[in-house]
């Protein structure tokens, strides 16, 4: 594996998943087929993103808020700094997927802005599963295991975007995921290592060895199957599902984690 610059290449992957501002000398030279090549430390900025996000969890959950309030207060500032970014993929390929009834339908329908029935149950669906598990994760380990929780599922899911770019063809003949090209074999092997790195020494830190192994068996499961939905849906993957991806493995871990024995 090539010499990576981690600062360059961390802050040119929260200038693509983010609405952090980032400096332009991170992007000088940079050709937008090129641009990729960051995709190997998403997990890394899945990671800076939760950190970010768990500040109002920590504040609110000091001064006594309900927990359903600290940890609807998180996921909505994670909304906020992604610029619901991920949200709007998975409401696009709800709507498509729901409303089309042939693969040129179903992308006419993922390429409007608009949001129709499908997307708005899917991403309010998402919503209140990320707060819920969340609160679980809070009320039965603790404010520690809470952000440490948190961390495992941004990490992870956005690990798991990069396997689904790389695993599966487009399918457009424009868009960002056909722009921008594919992701280099270097940068899916690091986003992997990253990716179960994450999930696994967070994740036991949240909830334990048993709840990180079903949370990592969940996201695998639920990302491999997507894979297989959206190609036989629309024979490969866009941006709109990269993102779908990364919400549905998010909620996945973070309900492996939630899950309680008692």
């Amino acid at each position: 594996m090539k010499n990576i610059n981690f600062v360059e290449e961390t802050a040119r992957a929260l200038a693509f998943l983010t609405r952090l501002p980032i400096p332009d000398r991170y992007f000088k030279g940079l050709k937008p087929e090129n641009s990729a090549g960051c995709a190997g430390v998403f997990p890394l900025a899945g990671l800076i993103i939760a950190l970010l996000s768990a500040i109002p969890l920590i504040i609110f959950h000091a001064i006594g808020a309900p927990v359903m309030i600290v940890t609807t207060v998180t996921v909505l500032a994670m909304v906020l700094l992604t610029g619901a970014l991920h949200e709007d993929g998975l409401g696009d390929v709800a709507d498509g997927f729901g409303g089309g009834s042939t693969t040129k339908q179903r992308l006419e329908i993922m390429g409007d802005s608009r949001l129709g029935t499908y997307g708005v149950v899917a991403v309010a669906g998402a919503l209140i599963l990320r707060v819920s598990a969340l609160s679980a994760i809070l009320s039965a380990h603790g404010l520690l295991a809470s952000v440490c929780g948190l961390i495992a599922a941004a990490s992870a899911s956005r690990g798991a975007m990069v396997w689904m770019w790389s695993a599966l063809p487009n399918a457009k003949a424009d868009g960002v995921s056909k722009m921008v090209g594919s992701p280099p074999e270097s940068a899916l092997s690091l986003s992997s290592i990253l990716a179960l790195a994450g999930a696994s020494i967070f994740g036991l830190l949240a909830a334990g060895f048993v709840n990180a192994s079903i949370a990592i068996g969940l996201g695998i499961i639920t990302l491999l199957g997507f894979q297989r939905v959206c190609l036989r849906m629309i024979k490969g993957q866009t941006g709109d599902t990269l993102g779908a991806c990364q919400q549905l493995v998010e909620i996945a871990l973070l309900t492996g984690l939630a899950i309680s024995y008692s």
